[in-house]
């Protein structure tokens, strides 16, 4: 059965127990507030977990969902109200509707936050869900305290009656009719969120509950204090005590979802930066790994001492030495550049190297040209990229014949073009272009550039880019 599958079954379940047991409450004459908060929170949890996501996430989407549930129930239930007469039927429909909502909202929304992407779920097995552990339990235990507490206090202070016109929308109305008091809980959250997750990101689960509990206390009674003044201490005598406590628990309210939705969004940012960083590590680990096959291989290895032994053989000496030298320099450049970006000139001197090497062995069935102005030799190219386009060259094409292969490499306009004449070997199977396409993967994450791959007029060329 499919991951979507059951998480759909988990929704479904939910959505048609919500609507039965507020029935049932309602009919027994006892208040659904609570059954359906614990309803709520388990299936989001449940959802979580078959995300796979943090449980500090979870104990956001708790938080997120259930209000986000209060809102929608509440005012999905009025507008059923103007078309429906049974105030049964229309708190069973608004349920379930809401149920469905928030189910297919909570699955939806946690896509964002699983750290493996699409592409790469295809190739790799699902992470399993996360251990639960003490530290896990006391961030659950915390969202859910907090959100009993909020329905409760919702249900015994802010209960509508026609004599009484100060319920919850006016709070909510009073506490953000100036600017200037969500935009401070806005801004004071986000500090302590990058802070947190900055400076303190060492402090155990607890500690960050509880700070993240003071803070939002903190903030919570200072604007509370400060919209009463402004908008309910009319005559100067001070805030009730009662209305206070109301605009207070509003304000936490509203900074406990403030600092939910910004710490999931700032973990969205987090765990998508930890994903590229990881997916260029290994693309680069591949890169590494590709262009070092190619050169420390069997037949490359066992040509070079071949051609080593029929110098020592015939006595050249001189040449023999020289022809060490370039080998050892090759396997040189290649550990020692372990940088993502190396000069032009130094490349350019590896290749040079790598073509006298080749020389020994094909002497002159192919001749390489170079044409690259001397301004152009600080700019930077991924080590061993251009190397590897005239390993290709050689690879894929007769060496020799009735005239030689013709590469060429020439640079300008910030790029740099290696072409050789299409002269396919007969017996060569299709390629399989891994190399070009980790190259190509290499320029994209280190310059936002692509490569370009052309046949054209019997002629193949590669254009890399070139950065300063």
């Amino acid at each position: 059965m499919k991951h979507t599958t059951k998480t759909a079954i988990i929704i479904h379940l939910f959505a048609l127990l919500h609507p039965a047991v507020a029935t049932i409450c309602r009919w027994a004459g006892v208040m659904d507030e609570i059954w359906l908060t614990m309803f709520t929170i388990a299936m989001v949890v449940l959802i979580c977990i078959r995300e796979s996501v943090k449980v500090e996430v979870i104990a956001a989407s708790v938080i997120l969902m259930n209000v986000a549930g209060y809102i929608i129930g509440v005012y999905g239930a009025r507008l059923l109200a103007l078309m429906l007469q049974s105030e049964m039927l229309v708190h069973a429909i608004s349920t379930f509707v809401t149920t469905e909502i928030i189910g297919w909202s909570t699955a939806g929304l946690l896509k964002v936050f699983r750290k493996d992407s699409a592409a790469e779920s295809r190739q790799t097995a699902r992470p399993a869900p996360p251990d639960i552990k003490k530290v896990h339990i006391i961030w659950l235990t915390v969202a859910i305290v907090l959100i009993l507490l909020f329905r409760t206090t919702l249900t015994l202070l802010f209960t509508d009656s026609p004599s009484n016109d100060r319920n919850l929308p006016f709070y909510i109305e009073t506490l953000f009719s100036n600017t200037g008091i969500p935009v401070a809980m806005l801004c004071l959250t986000i500090l302590l969120v990058r802070y947190i997750r900055i400076k303190r990101k060492d402090w155990s689960s607890p500690a960050k509950t509880i700070a993240v509990m003071g803070f939002c206390l903190i903030i919570a009674g200072v604007l509370a204090a400060a919209a009463g003044m402004i908008y309910l201490d009319g005559d100067g005598s001070g805030i009730p005590l009662k209305e206070y406590a109301q605009l207070s628990i509003v304000a936490f309210a509203a900074e406990i979802i403030s600092y939910s939705i910004i710490y999931m969004i700032d973990y969205a940012y987090s765990i998508r930066a930890e994903m590229y960083a990881a997916k260029e590590q290994a693309r680069q680990a591949e890169f590494q790994y590709t262009r070092l096959k190619q050169q420390v291989n069997p037949h490359f290895l066992f040509n070079s001492l071949n051609i080593l032994d029929c110098m020592v053989r015939d006595g050249q000496n001189d040449k023999a030495s020289s022809y060490i030298h370039k080998l050892a320099g090759i396997y040189r450049y290649m550990l020692k550049h372990e940088d993502t970006t190396v000069p032009l000139k130094e490349e350019m001197d590896f290749v040079e190297m790598y073509i006298d090497l080749l020389k020994e062995r094909f002497g002159d069935g192919f001749d390489v040209i170079t044409d690259i102005p001397k301004e152009t030799m600080p700019l930077k190219v991924i080590p061993c990229s251009v190397q590897m386009l005239v390993e290709n060259a050689i690879k894929h094409n007769i060496v020799g014949g009735k005239e030689p292969l013709h590469i060429s490499i020439s640079a300008g306009n910030g790029s740099l073009a290696v072409a050789n004449y299409l002269r396919p070997k007969i017996n060569e199977g299709e390629s399989t272009k891994i190399g070009l396409n980790n190259m190509r993967k290499q320029y994209l994450d280190l310059y936002g550039k692509d490569i370009t791959v052309s046949s054209a007029n019997g002629i193949f060329i590669v254009t890399i880019p070139l950065s300063e």
